[in-house]
């Protein structure tokens, strides 16, 4: 369960059994940014209009949905008028945790795939151009 207190335009938010916590500025809380998805220089993933405190909160470690719905949640109670796309905040998390998940295995691998090779086969799984 997240955890949230409101405090002097601060929103505070831990998640339950986790190490960590964030003071989020009320004002920005519904911030949306083009998330890109690979290292500088090579070729990237861009997802369009997504929550930049989703991805900051969940793309560290993997997290669960549930995590991400009250998310939403507290987002659209602080922030209604947000334009957050949230279908693709959702995809752009998804990627992102899938990407660092190949990248890290991907280090450990007898035989190792280039960093383009993981971004194209995210982009045939994902269906994006």
């Amino acid at each position: 369960m997240i955890k949230q207190v409101l405090k002097d335009d601060l929103l505070y938010i831990s998640i339950d059994k986790t190490d960590f916590s964030y003071r989020i500025p009320i004002k920005k809380i519904g911030a949306t940014i083009d998330w890109r998805i690979g290292s500088k220089g090579s070729k990237v993933i861009v997802v369009k209009d997504v929550s930049k405190w989703t991805l900051q909160l969940f793309t560290k470690e993997i997290t669960e949905y549930k995590y991400i719905k009250q998310f939403k949640s507290i987002v659209q109670k602080h922030c209604a008028d947000n334009t957050i796309n949230w279908d693709e905040t959702l995809l752009a998390v998804n990627i992102q945790n899938e990407y660092n998940w190949l990248i890290k295995t991907n280090n450990k691998a007898e035989e190792k795939i280039n960093e383009s090779e993981v971004i194209l086969n995210l982009k045939k799984k994902y269906k994006i151009n």
